[in-house]
């Protein structure tokens, strides 16, 4: 499943009400100063994830922070 990420600025708060950081990775630009958060939460047998992107040093045009779309991370059953 392709991720879609917006620009913060066009996410509704509640959609990421009840999810808890699964995991953190620090340096994940080419300068070594981003940060990637994964979330999650599970409802029923289905585990579903958002991802946050953050770039402190971002280029023109570029968006410093972004957050996707929920995704399926796992089916458990």
């Amino acid at each position: 499943m392709a991720k879609v990420f917006r620009d913060y600025a066009e996410v509704n708060e509640s959609m990421m009400e009840g999810f808890t950081v699964a995991k953190v990775f620090t340096g994940i630009n080419a300068e070594g100063s981003g940060m990637m958060l994964e979330l999650e939460r599970t409802i029923d047998n289905v585990t579903i994830g958002i991802d946050i992107f953050y770039d402190s040093v971002h280029r023109d045009g570029e968006t410093p922070f972004m957050v996707s779309e929920e995704y399926v991370k796992k089916i458990s059953g």
